[in-house]
């Protein structure tokens, strides 16, 4: 970015040494600063500069428009050419540059005279001699309507390629293949095996069910209450008192329990007794009971004295009327509980996918959360109603489980140069679950699937391009394993033949 400025005694010049990172608005812009009639530019031989040719004219033409004229130091002999081309004075050195005289710039062309003339028919001569003839052939009939044929057939042949597009539908042979798996499903499992062990997962939900029975059975229903005396012995010499509703009972497994009716005094003394009216603490005849049958007291007072019924207590009866029995009740539990069970199973059916998997054998009951007989037990009663309400759980396999399963079991056995059908896998458990020790439920699952031949599409479509509709059947029949005719639809419907370029023709 170096500027050296000389002054000389006949005329002052500019100095510009240019640098390998010029380019020519630098150095546009550093002879914008030059105040001389003369500008040099140095171009180093050692350094790369980056002006064209081009570059120096325009260069040439800044000096000019700044009133200066430009002149290049430089040995390099493609850049001397080029600078005498455009009339730039060119030296080997500065001192040299200094000393010479430059030449004067070009004369410019003398205007012409207005006096002067234009030979109008010499122009017109030679206008007429530069104008090109058209050729006699192209003005031919013939020759046009032969390259409008061409065009033309060029046109229809680019359609020819591009316009019809056929479908072709192949139906190969096809075969079922049939795999009989055994799977162990289990909650601990995480991940499916080909070995047959899949994930169990549990599930639970709350059943309630009513049903209603007829009642047939004929059951004596208690009506009063039997009564009789009960005579209490002093066994201390002491008075004792016996409250009202002392109870005394019958010994055995069923003790049949009385209650004093009245407060009574046992003086005291040995063998000393007193007799106290006593009711049966239940009604019905079952309270008739025999003399002596009553020998215990309850409470305390047994320790200080001793009871017995000299005489029979009477007066206990029953009503003969429709009453469930136990067994009746029974019945309808056991009916309850199987249209629980199955109404579990059910609605746990329904909360699993389409074709996820119950576990039937894993299917239990609960405790029942709710069991309402009515009427209750001893009241009599035409229609006995139960309303039970009891929590199921269960297990139960996923459906993407077995596909993955059944999918993994079959592509191990698939025949060579088959391939699987979309969607046609199925499967299904064949046999009764088992449950072992471990938890695991074994059974065993049916999978089938179709197979077909695997055709490759662009075999078919190298066989068929370029062929009739009538043609492309019979190749293919002839060399692809179809179970069917193929069906070809070529579009539009009236073109006779199919596509030549293999990207118009699709085949399913």
């Amino acid at each position: 970015m170096s500027s050296i400025l000389y002054n000389c005694k006949l005329m002052k010049t500019q100095i510009i040494t240019l640098e390998s990172h010029d380019d020519l608005i630098s150095v546009r812009d550093r002879m914008s600063w030059a105040k001389s009639a003369r500008i040099l530019l140095i171009w180093p031989k050692f350094e790369r500069v980056t002006l064209r040719p081009v570059d120096l004219r325009v260069l040439q033409s800044h000096a000019r428009t700044l009133g200066a004229e430009l002149g290049l130091v430089t040995r390099i002999p493609n850049v001397k050419r080029d600078a005498q081309g455009f009339h730039i004075p060119v030296f080997g050195t500065t001192a040299e540059a200094q000393r010479a005289a430059w030449p004067l710039k070009p004369p410019r062309s003398p205007r012409r005279r207005r006096s002067e003339t234009i030979n109008l028919r010499a122009l017109r001569a030679m206008k007429a001699q530069s104008k090109v003839e058209e050729a006699k052939w192209r003005s031919n009939f013939i020759v046009r309507a032969g390259f409008f044929a061409l065009g033309v057939l060029a046109v229809l042949t680019v359609a020819a390629l591009f316009i019809p597009r056929t479908s072709i539908k192949l139906t190969p042979i096809s075969q079922n293949q049939m795999v009989t798996i055994p799977v162990s499903a289990n909650p601990e499992t995480e991940s499916v095996f080909i070995s047959g062990n899949v994930p169990a997962y549990p599930t639970s939900v709350l059943v309630t069910a009513t049903q209603r029975m007829a009642i047939t059975s004929q059951g004596a229903l208690p009506n009063d209450k039997a009564e009789g005396i009960a005579r209490f012995t002093n066994l201390t010499q002491k008075d004792l008192t016996i409250p009202a509703g002392t109870i005394v009972y019958t010994p055995g497994a069923n003790p049949l329990k009385f209650q004093t009716v009245n407060l009574t005094h046992l003086p005291g003394g040995s063998k000393k007794f007193v007799e106290v009216l006593i009711a049966a603490v239940e009604a019905g005849a079952s309270g008739d009971v025999a003399a002596g049958a009553i020998q215990a007291i309850e409470g305390s007072l047994a320790l200080s004295a001793s009871v017995t019924n000299p005489n029979p207590t009477t007066g206990g009866t029953d009503l003969t009327a429709t009453e469930a029995l136990d067994a009746d009740r029974q019945h309808l539990h056991d009916t309850v509980t199987a249209a629980l069970a199955q109404q579990a199973q059910q609605e746990i059916g329904a909360s699993l996918g389409a074709h996820d998997l119950l576990l039937i054998n894993t299917l239990k009951a609960g405790a029942p959360a709710q069991e309402i007989y009515d009427p209750p037990a001893g009241q009599p009663g035409n229609t006995l109603k139960l309303t039970m309400s009891v929590n199921y759980s269960a297990q139960y396999v996923k459906a993407d489980d077995l596909t993955r399963l059944a999918q993994s079991v079959l592509d191990a056995s698939i025949p060579s140069g088959f391939i699987p059908k979309p969607d046609t896998l199925q499967f299904s458990p064949t046999e009764a679950y088992t449950i072992d020790a471990s938890g695991s439920t074994h059974f065993a699952m049916q999978t089938q699937r179709v197979l077909l031949r695997q055709i490759q599409p662009q075999q078919a479509i190298f066989l068929v391009r370029g062929l009739s509709p009538s043609q492309a059947k019979q190749v293919l029949q002839s060399n692809l394993p179809l179970a069917a005719p193929p069906e070809i639809q070529t579009n539009p419907p009236w073109w006779p033949w199919l596509p030549l370029i293999p990207f118009r023709i699709d085949v399913q």
